[in-house]
């Protein structure tokens, strides 16, 4: 592993030219290439002779600004994005992304993706029709005595955002909403329906009432006779400022209770001055009847269970994992991020084996371990991080490995703790997991792995980089490690019953060999095989600890392939990488359907008998080149 270690922390440094510009370093071209947009249409739009629109937009984070609008190739005011059967956007241009506002080196892309920030990007739409969904919250009962009470629980760190002030406007199904007083000293809103049912009725909400649901319900705080609307669609909140705001009351916020349709902040009014409606990651916002999703890549999942009778896999992407709220969020505390680091995107696939117990809890433990390790280090991460990026426009491969060096300590320590997590209970079960995960924290890749789950890097061409080493009893290191452990090898198998040598769970291959059996230390080594290994009876058998690769991206790169064994037992990495590119060029993307053909080749035509799971993240959009 040392030596593929070795040979992808090497950064291509020859060419760096784009469009016929030259580049003063290659970490310009890496900021300027990599922190792009990725923009999914989350409506579909009617075909026009047979010429349905793609399902992704890209926008590069540098240049002018990008419109949104209906105005064809051909039209005088051409659309960047163009939507041609979406006649309520009202003309060309109906929505601009206007470019980043503050370009500062490699926090670019950072700073436009900070909640709340005033610099970034931008949706201006000057005729009411672009909107931004707002975040989600949770309704929940609670009692004291025999009194019942709502409260909610906030589920986006950035529900600040969306503050209910004065000349605000939302939309929920076909009903508008305009702010017409905020009284602070009453801890009261009034809002005014200007379209839909409840049109022309002046609304008061006190702080008291808060969360104030609205929706179809009759039980509802506010029951609107909107077929559009969900039973339980949104709620205004009322947030108290803590102890050491200096503003006296609190703010009323907007939250979406997970409706289908979505609630929507109006960029008019005070969200449509600059920056007040800047986009993060993860944001869906409207223009028209048009919507997008906001994404840092474009990627796509296929989870097949294949002749298996159960399906034990799981697969995750967290496009941006330092945004994620941590419990009573909202309790008065400091609130602390790591907004200040590069974003951090995390992938994995878990391959379960023995039920899916092990694998549906790495789904929300790994990332949420990986999080609280990463804020636990924060200050020594800063500092790594701030002394790679050195002066402005160099690079210095010694800084670089000490940040490297550290996020490797911290997904070690996240890997072994969430192990620790599912094993300790006394009724824990017996299940067990690979796991293959991707951490992307701004141009830094980090690939770690337990198990025969692979990560597979495209580099430019379709070159084909492995990232990760399967873990089986094949490797002579790992079987000499199950042997120092008391362990032995047979028909490929630790202890002929596990065919790999890491993963999660597993709990009675955790415990050490003298507690698995108990017999005399002789009567263990007798079956352990090479008595010349110093044997450690207690040690593990099968080991949770990960290996670990990290490079340094370029503007080659293409795409990630993160897939199980499923796959690979019926696929080299190098036919599965061309196979995947190849589908991508000939649908101009689309990797959840590349990845869903790549499956059905898995099952169909090479007869693999396991569960296939793939995920694809696309780096850059390589065909339109």
């Amino acid at each position: 592993m040392n030596d593929k270690s070795d040979a992808v922390t090497r950064t291509d440094r020859d060419s760096w030219t784009r469009g016929g510009r030259q580049f003063v370093s290659p970490r310009e071209v890496y900021t300027r290439s990599l922190y792009r947009i990725c923009l999914k249409f989350t409506t579909s739009e009617d075909e026009d002779e047979g010429k349905p629109e793609p399902a992704t937009a890209y926008w590069t984070v540098y240049g002018r600004s990008c419109t949104i609008g209906n105005g064809v190739a051909s039209s005088p005011n051409p659309d960047d994005i163009c939507r041609r059967m979406d006649d309520s956007m009202t003309g060309p241009a109906a929505g601009i992304l206007a470019r980043l506002t503050d370009f500062d080196g490699e926090q670019a892309a950072l700073y436009a993706l900070r909640a709340g920030m005033t610099t970034g990007w931008h949706i201006r739409g000057d005729r009411g029709d672009a909107a931004v969904r707002v975040g989600k919250a949770k309704i929940f009962v609670t009692k004291n005595g025999d009194e019942a009470r709502k409260e909610a629980r906030l589920l986006s760190l950035d529900a600040e955002r969306w503050v209910l002030c004065k000349k605000a406007s939302f939309a929920a199904g076909n009903s508008v909403f305009n702010v017409e007083e905020v009284n602070d000293a009453k801890q009261k809103i009034t809002i005014h329906c200007s379209k839909g049912p409840m049109r022309g009725k002046l609304i008061d909400i006190y702080a008291q009432r808060c969360p104030y649901v609205f929706g179809r319900a009759h039980e509802a705080d506010l029951c609107i006779m909107d077929r559009e609307l969900s039973r339980k669609h949104g709620a205004i909140v009322y947030l108290p400022h803590g102890p050491n705001s200096k503003k006296r009351g609190g703010v009323f916020v907007l939250a979406d209770l997970e409706s289908t349709n979505g609630s929507y902040m109006r960029l008019v009014g005070p969200y449509n001055e600059k920056g007040m409606g800047a986009l993060t990651i993860g944001d869906e916002f409207i223009v028209g009847r048009t919507g997008f999703s906001v994404n840092r890549f474009d990627y796509g999942i296929s989870e097949a269970i294949g002749a298996r009778p159960t399906m034990e896999d799981r697969s995750i992407v967290i496009q941006s994992l330092m945004y994620e709220q941590p419990q009573n969020y909202y309790g008065g505390e400091k609130k602390e991020t790591l907004n200040d680091l590069a974003m951090t995107t995390f992938a994995a696939v878990f391959d379960g084996h023995g039920g899916d117990e092990c694998s549906n809890f790495l789904v929300e433990a790994l990332p949420r371990n990986i999080r609280n390790q990463m804020f636990a280090e924060r200050d020594a991460l800063r500092n790594a991080i701030e002394t790679s990026r050195g002066a402005r426009g160099s690079h210095t491969e010694q800084a670089e490995d000490a940040a490297s060096e550290l996020m490797r300590r911290i997904l070690k320590t996240a890997y072994l703790r969430t192990d620790k997590e599912f094993i300790s209970p006394k009724t824990a079960p017996q299940s067990g997991s690979t796991a293959a995960t991707v951490i992307l924290m701004g141009r830094r890749l980090f690939a770690a792995n337990v198990g025969d789950s692979r990560v597979v890097l495209c580099r430019a061409g379709g070159q084909c980089v492995e990232l990760t080493s399967d873990h089986k009893p094949s490797r002579p290191d790992e079987a000499a490690r199950v042997r120092a452990a008391g362990g032995f090898i047979l028909h490929k198998r630790v202890m002929g019953e596990l065919a790999i040598t890491r993963a999660f769970g597993d709990k009675s291959f955790k415990m050490g060999i003298k507690a698995m059996l108990d017999e005399e230390s002789e009567d263990m080594n007798n079956g352990a095989g090479n008595d010349e290994i110093a044997k450690d009876l207690t040690a593990p058998l099968v080991s949770s600890e990960p290996e670990i690769a990290s490079m340094v991206l370029n503007h080659n790169d293409e795409f990630l392939l993160l897939a199980c064994d499923g796959l690979f037992d019926v696929f080299r990495s190098q036919d599965a990488i061309a196979l995947a590119r190849q589908e991508l060029i000939a649908h101009r993307g689309e990797p959840a359907e590349v990845a869903r053909i790549l499956s059905d080749q898995a099952i169909r035509v090479r007869r693999s008998r396991d569960n296939v799971s793939i995920l694809i993240i696309v780096l850059r959009p390589f065909w339109e080149l």
